[in-house]
């Protein structure tokens, strides 16, 4: 299982300047918690506490923008009521046709479109998503 510390030191390593937009504080973050009806997992709490959204190497990941937009609740509100995402669902990664989505229930990530909706694990946790998602982008 991946931590925080092997995060950091890979966006440490591959990480550019304005990759990230900052991090949100935790009234920042309890709102989004309340505009997705959901409690986040410890470790993408910590992510928005540090980073807020961005990502290195072309991943993007979704969470709380600059002046604290509230990117994650609208994307995911915005696929909940379009195409029934799961309200145990929150996007963490739009990948265009495909979505990477946190379950809030288990902490951990899922493959999800909204043609088959939810999909097979990727990850047991957003630590091992984020790192394995840095690592084999970074093969690349």
């Amino acid at each position: 299982m991946s931590n925080k510390h092997a995060i950091q030191k890979l966006i440490e390593q591959y990480g550019e300047e304005n990759d990230f937009t900052g991090g949100a504080s935790s009234i920042a973050i309890k709102q989004e918690e309340e505009l997705t009806d959901t409690q986040f997992p410890v470790a993408y709490r910590w992510f928005i506490e540090r980073y807020g959204s961005g990502g290195v190497l072309g991943i993007d990941i979704i969470g709380i923008g600059k002046n604290n937009t509230y990117v994650v609740s609208k994307i995911t509100k915005q696929l909940r009521e379009q195409f029934d995402l799961p309200n145990n669902l929150i996007v963490i990664e739009d990948c265009d046709k495909f979505y990477y989505c946190l379950n809030t229930d288990d902490s951990k990530v899922y493959f999800w479109d909204n043609i088959d909706g939810m999909g097979e694990i990727v990850a047991l946790d957003f630590f091992s998503f984020l790192e394995e998602r840095i690592s084999d982008m970074s093969k690349n």
